[in-house]
């Protein structure tokens, strides 16, 4: 698993990496539930940092997995933000492959010790993570770096991933 960046280090420093690989390869975000948080443009700070992930990413990606946790909360004010953040990212389907990939990093975790152990959300989006690492660098923006570094260094493609919290 790559380098973590830090809260605020979308805001300038250590994003210069993009397609550093040198296989001409991009950049894809992949947010949890914290990332839409982080990044829903709620404030002047949220917005800058969303705005610089966009024009650092070639795709911004939430997997309809984190739907189910309650991005949308019933409050008019928040959700008008948050449903501004998810107009602009490609929701993923959840296929069976990903469903059993997101599974295989579970019970690796498990096995590796991790108490308690992550939530099916988090190892779905680790494992989105990790089948769109194949060919491009992917950034996990999150809140909850633990679970995430964890679980992307138990994945197939560790070397591409890295976590941004936010």
């Amino acid at each position: 698993m790559a380098r973590v960046r830090q809260r605020g280090a979308v805001e300038g420093e250590g994003c210069e990496d993009r397609g550093a690989t040198g296989t001409g390869s991009g950049l894809i975000a992949v947010l949890d539930t914290g990332g839409v948080e982080g990044l829903a443009p709620i404030d002047e700070e949220r917005r800058a940092r969303l705005r610089l992930l966009r024009d650092r990413a070639d795709d911004l990606v939430l997997t309809a997995a984190v739907l189910a946790e309650s991005v949308l909360t019933g409050h008019a004010g928040h959700d008008f933000y948050v449903q501004r953040l998810l107009d602009v990212l490609n929701i993923a389907d959840v296929d069976e492959a990903t469903g059993h990939a997101a599974g295989a990093l579970r019970r690796a975790a498990m096995g590796g010790g991790m108490k308690p152990p992550p939530s099916g959300v988090d190892t779905v989006v680790a494992a989105a993570a990790d089948g769109r690492a194949t060919h491009d660098d992917v950034l996990i923006v999150t809140s909850d770096d633990g679970d995430f570094q964890m679980l992307g260094s138990l994945a197939t493609n560790a070397a591409r991933l890295s976590v941004l919290v936010v």
